[in-house]
């Protein structure tokens, strides 16, 4: 049970509908909680509401040789270099697939969170890194990290 209601924004960037399925599992969860929880996709989503809210979580997908997914990368990343995050709660989603690039393997997750830290953000939990298909750790590794992550809000 949650205290207080927190007013939660997820953005994410997704092509295959991954990350978009890993990011409605969290919003389904956190509203059962209490939470009052908004999600939209990257290129949709205005840049100047990207603070101001209990709790910021941003969601990608590695492409290539570690880059974000091409929603994020041509359409929101440019729009939000200038963001100052100073006191905005946030957390990050990022996955990738090892049988692409082991080196960079879900390094939208490091890259997101690079970006949070340089813009006054403060990162409340652990990335959430997923390698592979998310369907079979829905129930497990995105649980448990969605229950923590709801301790901290």
């Amino acid at each position: 049970m949650t205290q207080n209601m927190a007013q939660i924004q997820i953005v994410y960037g997704s092509n295959s509908g991954n990350t978009k399925m890993v990011c409605e599992y969290i919003a389904a969860f956190l509203s059962e909680h209490g939470h009052l929880v908004k999600i939209d996709r990257c290129e949709h989503y205005p840049e100047d509401k990207l603070s101001g809210h209990d709790l910021l979580i941003l969601g990608c997908s590695t492409y290539e040789h570690g880059a974000l997914e091409d929603h994020f990368r041509y359409s929101f990343w440019p729009r939000i270099q200038d963001i100052d995050l100073a006191g905005q709660k946030a957390a990050v989603v990022g996955l990738g697939d090892s049988k692409y690039d082991t080196d960079y393997n879900i390094e939208s997750g490091r890259i997101l969170a690079k970006y949070i830290e340089e813009h006054n953000g403060e990162l409340v939990h652990e990335n959430l890194m997923i390698n592979k298909c998310p369907l079979s750790q829905l129930e497990h590794k995105v649980k448990i990290w969605v229950e923590d992550l709801n301790k901290k809000i």
